[in-house]
């Protein structure tokens, strides 16, 4: 077996700090985005989201489907879609305007936690 060279080791403790930083950085955009979607749907229970906010809206919530997952945030990711479709629908009638910030509050809970995946 090869032994590992202090230089070795520490090429693979920058980059594993590396990759540490990025998910850091993923994290804090992630819950930028939720705050976003928190103030789109304070804004969609007053009536006041037209079109093109919905659109937005739903733009932000697909972007955190996906960094949320490839971060290992499977909840949320999942949430998230289910966000995004209701966004897309702009429907905002009571159960569904309920349930669309519940689903939020639960994605804000997770990205306050660890990832699912131990390999972030």
């Amino acid at each position: 077996m090869d032994r590992v060279t202090a230089n070795e080791l520490d090429r693979l403790a920058r980059a594993r700090q590396a990759v540490q930083g990025i998910g850091d950085a993923a994290l804090r955009s992630n819950q930028h985005r939720a705050e976003v979607l928190a103030v789109a749907l304070e804004a969609a229970g007053r009536g006041d989201l037209n079109d093109d906010d919905w659109s937005a809206a739903a733009a932000v919530a697909h972007q955190l489907v996906g960094s949320a997952g490839t971060f290992g945030y499977t909840r949320a990711s999942k949430l998230a879609r289910e966000l995004e479709h209701f966004l897309i629908a702009a429907e905002s009638g009571p159960s569904e305007l309920a349930a669309a910030r519940a689903a939020l509050g639960v994605i804000s809970l997770d990205l306050r936690a660890a990832p699912d995946d131990e390999q972030f």
